[in-house]
């Protein structure tokens, strides 16, 4: 009686109209009642405190297991070095793409336009605040992309855990997993085993908290919307738009790639990945549309299937190319936001951070991905604390669109890895 109570329990809290209930519920707190959204804003930020406990054991073992998996691939006609250089050019391309028509559609016009000066006095407050710098906003990448460089490398990766620098701990993570592929085989095999252990083991520790997340979500949304307020939610619909716009963007150009590579039609490549075009837009998860891309590649458009079974799973935990594109885009936002100079320099920072914040996602879902907004922001001196409550309200719409960009556009870059293969015989 008492487990099939609890199992209705859980089925309730992951019911898709529940959690959009759960988040119109705490808008709606927030907005008509401040006071209420303030007093459950604690209990949201400590939930997300338990969800980020163990982000860094699964960025490290994510990472070490598929770059090492990835470089120790023995193919007849493929190789490792290849393999890597495609995908991280790819994953530069998209944070590149993103940036420049991010500068160019200006998602942050419509704050600047704005009469209300509220949303720059609270971001102005916060970076003072919570980053706990006696800098001006408007500093911008202070050494230029030498200093980037020389702080990125970790120097004590102990101290970096510690003091928990994400992008000093992914540089190494990275070392770490080629170094593994190069171990002799029975060693290899051993520290794989561990990363695979220790990452599904996070994993579910992870999975067991997120079922209470609708429960976080209403002391999150009212927390946020009580500092927000119902004027300036309404201004985030301009920039909900221009991010869609840059998404549908690389969407055309990954199906464009898909079609170049695979010698199918424009509207079939369309056709054969509806099914995982569908179930990640729907369910928001990279993960579960595999055997749907799987299937079509085997069946329906000419990849390597080797290759496709190694690539297709690794992308679903490492490609995260829809928050890669994200990421760029909330960059150059962050930086119209406090009209900041965007140079070249800056454009260049920001392109290669965002696909290493990108990389830091691996095995976060949702509004906990925007934490690793902080690899790219921090580095360019630029705030997020103030925005992140505009940005955990809006992530229910962002969402579908940038889990589908990833899932999209790792289809994409399997192709492009891919030799060319003849169409099968079942097209």
């Amino acid at each position: 009686m008492i487990k099939s109570s609890y199992n209705f329990i859980i089925k309730i809290l992951q019911n898709p109209f529940f959690i959009l209930f759960t988040v119109l519920l705490g808008l709606a707190i927030g907005f008509y009642s401040p006071q209420m959204g303030q007093l459950l804003k604690p209990y949201g930020m400590a939930f997300m405190a338990l969800l980020e406990m163990s982000l860094i054991p699964i960025i490290v073992c994510a990472i070490a297991l598929s770059i090492s998996n990835l470089m120790s691939f023995k193919g007849s006609d493929i190789q490792s070095g290849r393999i890597v250089g495609i995908l991280f050019i790819v994953a530069l391309i998209v944070s590149a793409i993103s940036c420049v028509f991010a500068y160019f559609l200006d998602p942050a016009a419509s704050f600047l336009k704005s009469n209300s000066l509220e949303i720059k006095k609270i971001s102005t407050a916060a970076s003072f605040v919570d980053r706990k710098l006696n800098i001006a906003i408007t500093d911008i990448v202070q050494g230029g992309f030498a200093h980037f460089l020389t702080t990125s490398i970790p120097r004590n990766i102990f101290e970096s855990l510690a003091e928990n620098h994400m992008l000093q701990i992914i540089i190494f993570s990275i070392i770490f997993g080629v170094a593994v592929s190069y171990s002799k085989k029975s060693e290899r095999l051993k520290l794989q085993s561990f990363f695979e252990t220790t990452l599904n083991i996070f994993q579910r520790i992870i999975l067991t908290i997120t079922i209470w997340l609708p429960l976080a979500i209403i002391c999150l949304m009212a927390g946020g919307a009580s500092d927000i307020g119902f004027d300036m939610m309404l201004q985030m619909g301009s920039f909900i738009l221009k991010v869609y716009i840059v998404f549908f963007i690389i969407f055309f150009l990954s199906t464009f790639i898909i079609q170049k590579r695979s010698g199918c039609g424009f509207f079939q490549v369309l056709k054969y990945l509806k099914d995982p075009i569908i179930i990640s837009f729907g369910t928001r998860s990279a993960i579960l549309p595999i055997p749907s891309i799987l299937k079509a590649f085997e069946e329906k458009i000419p990849v390597n299937k080797s290759l496709s079974k190694l690539l297709v799973p690794l992308g679903a935990v490492l490609g995260r190319f829809g928050n890669i594109a994200y990421f760029a885009i909330l960059a150059i936002f962050m930086a119209n936001i406090y009209q900041a100079d965007i140079t070249i320099s800056l454009i260049l920072i920001i392109t290669i951070l965002s696909v290493l914040a990108g990389l830091s996602t691996a095995g976060a879902t949702g509004i906990l991905t925007l934490s690793a907004l902080t690899i790219v922001l921090d580095p360019v001196h630029l705030p997020l604390g103030a925005i992140l409550p505009l940005l955990i309200a809006v992530d229910t719409i962002i969402d579908p669109m940038r889990t589908l960009t990833s899932v999209y556009t790792n289809c994409a870059a399997v192709t492009l890895v891919s030799p060319r293969e003849k169409k099968s015989k079942a097209l």
